[in-house]
């Protein structure tokens, strides 16, 4: 009969491409009454895992075979909210520095072991983590939803209680202050926090208050001190780098990520970082170089992402190498079935076939990017297959793209800029005024002509002009808003339609999560509180 321990109902997870090692962990866990363990050798076969266990607990080893190592397999199961903030990651190795590697880590592991270590060793690990997990079980369920103003109650339970994990309640209560939109309170929080002492996660979420309240200058500031006295702080740099980018400093910003790499120089996320700044820059043999080593460690890794080998091929493109980026684009294509039809992909592939003399083949590309609803894309893909229809003498088709990205942006200048520059580039540079300003003012005249129509009393059919227009332009939050709010104001007046008000609450939801700031949002959430109250007690 099998003894029940701490650990019977904890379901384990043993990455490790070293058989023996993945035996002897097994065992340990054996020892202590783990009965739910999953052994993988590699990275692609734990991800399998996931798709049908929900694990508690992970012992990853650092250094993995086929080109992944666990600080990038964890980063992987983070930022893609593969794993919960209850999950428990171990990560084992024998490197004696590793305590200087993992400190430079964007993504933390909860804990280390350092290569031998016993039975007892591992109990004694376990049994701290999990009891802070247990403790912190509440307040991880509400991170994991989303609900912030719930994380910041629950922390504040704690926090008054004054227990041994009010330090880790503090950093998770400033992160929830910053998600909520809190901004002037985080920065008090976070100021009082560093009354205690000079906790370095405090300082950099003082500086990111400070960045969400707008102050800029403050920010870099606090920043530039916290970089001076904790030089292995990744995080501060990837924020400075990205406040210098936003204020136009692109050789600041791409310097300050060169020097954070030389610090921890096996990070995915910041050659993809610098690759990104580089490519603002107009240096294409950077982003050649960047993206090089990242497509090449993740070639046979489930870590890839299509992106980086769009990009890359651009990059190649950019500086000459059109053939080269013809063949990375056409291996990518032929040898992963998901790329196949990817849109970016496509496009890039469409603009370096072009520019290779295979007109046919840079046809049949440009076809492929355009399969779908080019209207839906991201706005970077939008512009890429926009670029490759100007490349390929399809202008008709690239300025009704671009028009779409105007309509769907309005008020952003950047981008304005990057069509008037791919425009000329292109010899269609007369257009790109004309283009930019007819397409604003299109959106005005449909709002103009809604607002006359609901005036007039024709709710309906200001509500179904707006409503198209939403659909159409689902990035315009003016346009969407305006729409939620036009149907609200149809179904206040004119009796509850149901779908109508799925319509504006879809909408609604869209605002918020797009533009949580949005002063629209007031109304329509006024509107609703209004309908609700007519209607129920209509029903009285």
């Amino acid at each position: 009969m099998a003894i029940l321990t701490n650990y019977s109902n904890k379901s384990v997870l043993i990455l490790d491409d070293m058989p023996e090692m993945r035996s002897s962990l097994r065992a340990q866990l054996s020892s202590l009454g783990c009965e739910k363990v999953t052994v993988s050798g590699n990275v692609k076969d734990a991800l399998q895992h996931f798709t049908t266990t929900r694990f508690d607990v992970i012992l990853c080893d650092y250094y993995l075979a086929g080109g992944t190592d666990g600080q990038q397999f964890l980063e992987y199961l983070r930022t893609r909210n593969i794993i919960g903030r209850g999950v428990v990651f171990i990560m084992i190795t024998a490197e004696k520095n590793y305590e200087s590697v993992v400190t430079a880590a964007e993504c933390l592991p909860d804990d280390y072991l350092l290569k031998p270590f016993t039975a007892e060793v591992l109990k004694m690990r376990m049994e701290r983590l999990l009891e802070k997990k247990d403790r912190l079980a509440r307040v991880d369920q509400l991170q994991d939803k989303g609900d912030w103003n719930g994380v910041i109650a629950s922390c504040n339970d704690i926090l008054a209680a004054k227990d041994r994990y009010m330090v880790d309640v503090m950093r998770i209560k400033g992160n929830a202050l910053l998600f909520a939109g809190q901004g002037a309170e985080a920065v008090e929080f976070y100021r009082q926090a560093l009354t205690l002492r000079p906790m370095p996660w405090a300082r950099l979420g003082l500086a990111r208050a400070q960045q969400q309240q707008g102050d800029i200058k403050g920010s870099i500031e606090t920043l530039e001190a916290l970089i001076g006295d904790e030089p292995r702080l990744m995080a501060a740099y990837d924020l400075l780098g990205k406040l210098h980018l936003a204020s136009g400093h692109t050789e600041t910003a791409l310097s300050i990520l060169e020097n954070a790499q030389t610090i921890s120089p096996n990070s995915l996320a910041r050659h993809r970082a610098i690759a990104t700044v580089a490519e603002k820059k107009g240096d294409y043999a950077r982003v050649e170089q960047a993206l090089d080593q990242v497509v090449k460690k993740t070639r046979n890794s489930p870590l890839r992402e299509t992106r980086d080998i769009a990009q890359l091929g651009k990059a190649l493109t950019e500086i000459g190498e059109s053939a080269k980026a013809v063949t990375l684009l056409e291996e990518a294509r032929t040898n992963f079935k998901s790329d196949a039809n990817d849109p970016l992909l496509a496009a890039v592939e469409a603009i370096a076939q072009h520019q290779a003399g295979n007109p046919e083949k840079a046809e049949a590309a440009l076809a492929r990017s355009m399969q779908g609803d080019v209207s839906k894309l991201p706005a970077d893909i939008a512009m890429t297959i926009a670029k490759a229809c100007l490349n390929t003498g399809k202008q008709t088709e690239a300025q009704s793209i671009l028009k779409n990205l105007v309509q769907n942006n309005p008020e952003s200048t950047g981008l304005h800029e990057e069509i008037s520059s791919v425009l000329r580039d292109n010899g269609a540079g007369a257009l790109s005024e004309n283009l930019i300003k007819e397409s604003i003012g299109e959106i005005i005249q449909l709002n103009n002509a809604a607002v006359l129509r609901a005036k007039a009393g024709e709710l309906s059919i200001a509500a179904e002009m707006l409503t198209d227009a939403a659909n159409r332009l689902p990035g315009n939050m003016q346009v969407v808003s305006n729409a939620a709010a036009a149907l609200l104001f149809d179904v206040f007046n004119n009796g509850v339609d149901a779908d109508k008000l799925r319509q504006a609450q879809s909408f609604q939801q869209a605002v918020q999560v797009q533009a949580p700031t949005h002063p629209k949002l007031a109304e329509i959430a006024e509107l609703m509180n209004r309908i609700r109250q007519k209607y129920s007690a209509g029903k009285k």
